[in-house]
């Protein structure tokens, strides 16, 4: 603050100085016109230099980053970045508008939807300043189009994509357009008015391009097995497959295209129950996906196919074809292909009584899901980088729009005193908007990191529950009651799937967490059926499927009432588990009537005094950082009703907008 406010002082005594200074050597009227009149007419012949060759580097920094967007996005948004400052600098609305098409495109690659939305936007409204419609104008009609459609806003997506369509005569662009047009109806659930629009260009002979041929064939069979013509649907899917074969070079593009129609005509096949015509679609499928080395695509549909098998009641034939799969995703050493086949097996397995495979292969798909978060992060860090780099463009627009003032100190000296006032104001405020900037990015990566930490958090309860579980399988087979310890298996197989689907989630259904802990319950009683009973209850008011709690948050105190509580009471206790609603509260009771937290203190050894409960430690720290991140009121309390008469915790879940569903 001294530094600033004695750098103000310095620039006072300037302006101060220069002023009087100007008022001694003041020039007569005459003279000073003439020189003015002068400085005018260089400084216009200069200017109008200068915004010619600017649009010329504009034009060049434009191609650069249109041929980078897809194979270097980082690079090519640098171009725009640049090409958008001076777009702002000249005041050239046309270019800036062309910047804003980029970004959109850029934006498309990495399915950012609401940036490329907002940047087609604003494009959008630049060319709406134009006296002439510019040619990029439909571009930015179709990229709206393509955003509203991927975000689910279809009237809007329909209406721009219609407003492209009268807008363009390129047949190749028209076909595009028809072809989202289709789109759109298709996911509405109009399938006869998708067939509409592809009515004009189904015709081989008005498409010489094999690609877009494809692209309509592909549209068709899609809509044509929604309404129930298979016949027609295969047919058109097979004549898609052969075109392919026959094609010297397949893009990516056009094997997703093919992707998409063959798991929609799957899935009404398979809603349908014609299971054999569904198998013999992906067997097709396979076939063709071998020859094109597309083995991803060979291993999802194998699993597929295993599902299918079971859904026909043909178990060993399904286990055959899904462990296929599992060997090949093993093979391609692919995470996310390995999780798939290995949750799909895990699941048959349990189903067919398997309990010992079941667990294994539950055991592997907790390894590949961690495996493949941790791809999943690395793709996220590099899509933060590119969001970080547009938001500089947005800081740059502010910027620049603000600099473009300065030129106008270059423009007389009769008004220096105040344009040094000026200078002053806007150098005061360009430190408050990066003092802002800072603290802004400071907070975004403080609430990143705490993001990050509860992920960490949340997956360490997994381990720490499965360990705890899997002592108790411990103990029944140290008593050597084989029959118990395997019907526990059996019931713990089942939990621990439960677990591991929620495991990735932030918040899950109340539902979904009743439904853990039931089981949870369960299998503690059957352990400890002499030591205590139990009841749990629900408010009939509550909305258990609508409501959002964070998973394995209640567990570890139910655990610690049974384990540290009721186990050690002589006589047979009673746990209570109770769900009401309490104003904007869900408040979840846990009562027993154990020992109580002194006695259990005491009779703990000096290495279990030592020790933190994991669990309820974990808790702490995830309950803090969602207090910070959600701005919310979680908070957990601990009664000991009487001495040695149990313990009663109290977790109090607010009832927000996103906890209930909303």
């Amino acid at each position: 603050m001294r530094a600033h406010r004695f750098f103000m002082l310095c620039l006072l005594g300037i302006l101060l100085w220069e002023t009087g200074h100007a008022q001694k050597n003041e020039k007569p009227k005459a003279a000073e016109k003439t020189d003015e009149i002068k400085e005018t007419d260089s400084k216009k012949s200069y200017k109008s230099f200068k915004i010619s060759s600017s649009r010329q580097s504009i034009a060049a920094l434009l191609k650069e980053a249109n041929a980078l967007k897809e194979k270097s996005p980082t690079d090519a948004l640098t171009k725009v970045q640049e090409a958008l400052g001076l777009s702002l600098a000249q005041g050239d609305g046309l270019n800036e508008g062309r910047c804003y098409i980029l970004l959109g495109e850029i934006n498309e690659g990495i399915q950012e939807w609401k940036l490329a939305l907002e940047n087609y936007g604003r494009a959008y409204e630049k060319f709406s300043y134009q006296k002439a419609v510019p040619a990029e104008y439909p571009r930015v009609l179709q990229g709206m189009g393509n955003a509203n459609l991927k975000l689910g806003l279809y009237p809007d997506a329909l209406k721009y994509f219609q407003e492209a369509l009268a807008q363009t005569t390129n047949t190749y662009q028209r076909t595009a357009l028809q072809l989202n047009i289709s789109e759109v109806y298709y996911q509405m659930g109009q399938y006869d008015k998708a067939l509409t629009p592809l009515k004009d260009i189904n015709t081989p002979k008005k498409i010489a391009d094999a690609s877009t041929s494809n692209q309509i064939q592909n549209q068709e069979a899609k809509i044509y097995a929604q309404l129930n013509q298979f016949d027609k649907s295969k047919e058109l899917y097979d004549n898609s497959v052969n075109t392919l074969r026959q094609s010297k070079s397949v893009t990516p593009k056009e094997n997703e295209s093919l992707t998409e129609t063959k798991d929609e005509i799957a899935g009404v096949l398979r809603s349908q129950n014609r299971y054999d015509e569904e198998i013999d679609l992906r067997n097709k499928s396979i076939v063709y996906n071998l020859e094109s080395k597309n083995l991803d695509e060979v291993t999802k549909d194998k699993v597929e196919i295993g599902k299918t098998l079971d859904a026909k009641g043909q178990p060993r034939a399904a286990l055959r074809e899904i462990q296929e799969a599992a060997n090949m995703a093993d093979t391609l050493n692919n995470p996310r292909q390995q999780v798939y086949a290995y949750q799909t097996l895990a699941t048959l397995y349990e189903k067919n009584g398997m309990n010992m495979e079941a667990l294994d292969a539950y055991h592997k798909f907790s390894f590949y899901v961690n495996k493949a978060d941790t791809l999943s992060n690395l793709q996220l860090a590099k899509r933060a980088d590119l969001i970080r780099i547009q938001k500089d463009i947005e800081e740059l627009t502010k910027n620049v729009s603000i600099g473009k003032q300065q030129e106008s100190l270059e423009q007389a000296t009769v008004f220096r005193q105040q344009l040094i006032i000026y200078g002053l104001s806007f150098l005061l405020l360009v430190i408050g908007a990066a003092s802002v900037f800072s603290y802004k990015k400071a907070q975004a990566s403080k609430v990143a990191n705490q993001l990050l930490a509860l992920k960490s958090l949340r997956s360490q309860m997994n381990p720490h529950f499965i360990f705890n579980a899997l002592n108790s399988v411990n103990h029944f087979i140290a008593q050597q009651d084989e029959r118990a310890a395997n019907k526990f298996l059996s019931e713990f197989s089942q939990l621990m799937r439960l677990v591991l689907e929620n495991s990735q989630e932030d918040f899950i259904p109340l539902q979904q967490e009743l439904d853990i802990l039931s089981l949870y319950v369960k299998l503690e009683h059957y352990r400890f059926r002499d030591k205590f009973d139990y009841t749990i209850t629900v408010d009939e008011n509550l909305n258990t499927d609508a409501i959002q709690v964070p998973p394995m948050l209640i567990q570890p105190y139910i655990e610690n009432a049974v384990w540290h509580g009721l186990r050690y009471k002589h006589e047979k206790g009673h746990l209570l588990l109770t769900f009401r609603k309490e104003e904007n509260m869900l408040v979840v009771e846990i009562t027993d009537d154990g020992i109580g937290r002194k006695q259990s203190a005491e009779l703990k050894t000096t290495h279990q005094k030592k020790h933190q409960s994991m669990g309820l430690k974990n808790i702490r720290e995830r309950l803090d950082i969602l207090n910070n991140v959600y701005r919310t009121h979680y908070r957990i309390t601990l009664n000991d009703p009487a001495e040695g008469t149990g313990t009663e915790v109290r977790i109090y879940v607010p009832l927000t907008p996103a906890t209930q569903g909303v």
